[in-house]
């Protein structure tokens, strides 16, 4: 594997952006994709986010097609294929497709609060015995647990980092009676219904589900919140024009404003006041969690020689400045 300085590092990335943007001068493609990962229904997500996503389209004069995916690894892999070129996803997945190169964070959401926040939960049934991270570790074995989609931000690797991981525990899997994944619609509902004991889900989609499914919601309670996880990130395909790029980002953090439609819009989309502009810097805290997610396993893999056990390590480390460094050089746009 050849070595490369930092300084050689950069000249690569600067290459890259360089020739990215060379290519990306003729003009727009005649129709464009719009993904986004399903955390409800598939029939909900086009709902809510479609009045947005058409607007977008007569914004650039181009139509938009949207797409919505059942599973963040579908989503990524399309990104990565070239098949999308707008979506909006967790912090997670979007660590994926940035470190691929293929695409970058532009804007943010922003909720009507006006937080650039959420939180990851641990949830159960409201009559349920449980009442905190320390009583499902201590009853594990007796419990069904919900955990999320495995590239999903709150639904598993803020959880699994915090309320597994930083307790000693690497194998979620292991210490449970049974494991399922599922999003955080569904396992907010099979929370309320008794078919898991404990599940994740985020403070945002709680609030929807209170909204949408008022007597389910309340049939669950909170019993362990994560520290802050930056909101989800809208992201682009790198080899947009230039031109599609600057007037998708004006559209994108002027929608809303004083127009009162637009104002409806985000209120029916995720409960948002806006969207603002933002970059890969974003990633930097998912990218540290998945570093240390990343150096556990192998500590605790008894199958390695010291050696191995070494040098993987140092592959990992050597990630962490990659992404580090890359999450932090990138341009806010990429303009």
């Amino acid at each position: 594997m050849p070595k490369f300085s930092r300084r050689s590092f950069v000249f690569m990335l600067a290459g890259a952006c360089a020739a990215s943007g060379a290519g990306a001068q003729g003009g727009a493609p005649a129709s464009l994709a719009f993904a986004v990962m399903a955390t409800r229904s598939a029939d909900q997500m086009k709902e809510a986010w479609r009045p947005f996503v058409e607007r977008l389209g007569t914004h650039l004069h181009h139509p938009v097609d949207l797409r919505v995916y059942g599973e963040a690894k579908e989503l990524v892999a399309a990104f990565k294929k070239g098949e999308i070129d707008f979506a909006w996803m967790g912090n997670a997945p979007a660590l994926d497709v940035v470190e691929s190169g293929v695409g970058a964070v532009f804007a943010q959401m922003v909720t009507k609060e006006g937080n650039h926040g959420y939180y990851s939960v641990l949830i159960v049934p409201k009559d349920s015995k449980l009442s905190s991270l320390s009583d499902v570790l201590q009853n594990a074995k007796t419990l069904r647990f919900g955990d999320g989609d495995p590239k999903s931000t709150s639904g598993h690797l803020v959880p699994y980092y915090y309320a597994f991981q930083k307790n000693g525990i690497n194998d979620v899997n292991a210490i449970f009676k049974s494991t399922l994944s599922s999003n955080h619609q569904k396992n907010l509902s099979m929370v309320a219904k008794g078919d898991v004991d404990v599940a994740t889900a985020n403070t945002e989609e709680l609030q929807f589900f209170t909204r949408d499914f008022p007597d389910l919601a309340k049939g669950v309670r909170v019993i362990w919140q994560s520290p802050l996880i930056p909101q989800s990130p809208l992201l682009w395909k790198n080899s947009l024009p230039a031109d599609v790029r600057r007037k998708t980002l004006q559209f994108t953090v002027n929608f809303g404003g004083t127009n009162a439609e637009q104002r409806r819009i985000l209120a029916s989309l995720n409960d948002l006041s806006g969207f603002r502009q933002s970059s890969n810097r974003q990633l930097v805290p998912v990218a540290d969690i998945e570093t240390f997610k990343a150096r556990q396993a192998i500590n605790n893999d008894d199958t390695l020689s010291p050696e191995e056990r070494a040098q993987r390590i140092d592959e990992v480390i050597r990630r962490g400045s990659r992404l580090d460094l890359l999450l932090k050089l990138t341009a806010a746009s990429g303009l």
